[in-house]
Parts: structure tokens; C-alpha cells; sequence
């Protein structure tokens, strides 16, 4: 598992993760089964450990994206789906409501 990739992918900014990263990513979790369930843990623990609604957004993203991607042949859907923290994280982010940005207001937390 590249965590440097990961990070980069679900990093705080409010600039969109380019495309390739997530091709790069599901290449690396259809690698082996252990770094499958290395990055839905990473993936899972900083969606529920950070308070930024462009880190949860982002790994929602990602898990979604790997989810779907032929090349990982759903190792990281059944590796999300049998960890019980990780669903609960899931649905915990998709009700995540933050503070309101001085400049935007709530657009950042209605995605």
C-alpha cells in the first residue's frame, strides 16, 4: 500500500484528486488482498478521525471509485463491507454536517 498516494488523493484542499490517482490506487489494492484491507483501514480511520468535510468527501470518493474499478475485482468493496467500524464510518461521514464556511456557507457539507 502507498500511503503517499493515498494522502495526496484525500488531502484537505479544495482542488478536485486528479483522475490518475485513482487508477494508481485501484493498481495498488488489486496488488494482494493485504494491502486491500491496509487501505480500506487507512482509508476508513481518516474518514472517521478527521473533522474536514473535503477529507471526508475525498475518501468517499476514493472508496467509491476503487469500489467500482474492474481491475480490483471488488477486493476493496468485500474488504469495506466486512469490516463493521468501516461501514459504521461510512455512515457517519454521509451525515457529517460541519461548520458553516465564512465565504461559501453550507455548500461544502451538502455534497
Amino acid at each position: 500500500m502507498n500511503r503517499s498516494l493515498l494522502s495526496r488523493a484525500t488531502d484537505g484542499s479544495e482542488a478536485p484528486t486528479p483522475g490518475y490517482l485513482y487508477i494508481d490506487i485501484a493498481k495498488n489494492a488489486a496488488s494482494s488482498p493485504v494491502a486491500c484491507s491496509e487501505m480500506a483501514t487507512y482509508l476508513t480511520r481518516r474518514l472517521s478521525s478527521k473533522n474536514n468535510p473535503n477529507i471526508k468527501y475525498k475518501c468517499l470518493k476514493v472508496i467509491a471509485k476503487v469500489s467500482v474499478d474492474p481491475v480490483t475485482r471488488g477486493l476493496l468493496k468485500r474488504a469495506v463491507t466486512q469490516d463493521p467500524n468501516a461501514v459504521i464510518a461510512i455512515k457517519e461521514a454521509l451525515q457529517f454536517r460541519g461548520p458553516p464556511d465564512a465565504a461559501r456557507g453550507d455548500e461544502l457539507n451538502e455534497r
